[in-house]
């Protein structure tokens, strides 16, 4: 099990990081691994491939539509006061794999089931993280708090995470535990279809559940 699992290289990336960019980058440029796996979906990758792809609705949206709404603009927005346009430190990943002729996996979830799942999420939870991500998208031009420097700040992630858990359980559920499963079913039918090394970019929030879910399968 140790072993399989050793095979798989994690790099816990913040999204709209360059660093996490450069590191994606520079660890599978060290490692050439066998497969490049990548926290996105098919539908994900397209669009992050169209670079005119715009996140502003285009009709009225229902609540879930509308929470999702307000991430992709979060997203946006921190991208635009740090340099590192959405997605980027996943299709640096991708583009350092195929130099060096490396299989690419996708291995999110799809969007659309996690959109689906979302609709049997409490419309409470959905209005007050909504809410909160409309007031912090107004904060965060404020340059005297630092975000990417908090993130990175030793077990503040994880924080984070337990917070989300606590606060928001249901969505917790589907937004991270939900595609965690998916992410190390992935990784776990790779382990067994090549005999190399792996990379996996994942979102630093992913690292601690995936690992998880893998040993448990792994060792049953």
């Amino acid at each position: 099990m140790e072993e399989d699992l050793n095979r798989i290289i994690f790099v816990p990336v913040i999204h709209t990081d360059n660093e996490s960019v450069e590191n994606a980058r520079k660890t599978v440029r060290q490692i050439r691994p066998d497969v490049v796996a990548v926290e996105l979906d098919h539908q994900r990758y397209e669009e992050l491939m169209s670079p005119e792809h715009d996140v502003e609705p285009k009709q009225p949206l229902d609540s879930v539509q509308g929470l999702m709404q307000q991430l992709a603009l979060l997203e946006r927005s921190l991208g635009n006061i740090h340099g590192s346009a959405i997605g980027s430190e996943m299709l640096a990943a991708i583009e350092e794999g195929r130099e060096i002729g490396a299989k690419i996996a996708l291995i999110d979830r799809p969007i659309s089931a996690t959109i689906q799942a979302m609709t049997k999420v409490p419309l409470d939870e959905i209005y007050k993280l909504t809410s909160m991500i409309t007031s912090t998208s107004s904060d965060i031009e404020d340059e005297s708090f630092d975000i990417l420097g908090f993130l990175k700040e030793e077990g503040s992630i994880d924080e984070i995470i337990d917070e989300f858990e606590r606060e928001f359980p249901s969505l917790f559920d589907v937004l991270i535990h939900q595609r965690d499963v998916y992410v190390a079913e992935a990784l776990y039918f790779i382990l067994g279809d090549v005999e190399g090394k792996i990379v996996a970019i994942l979102g630093a929030g992913h690292i601690e559940g995936v690992v998880s879910i893998l040993k448990e399968k792994l060792t049953n």
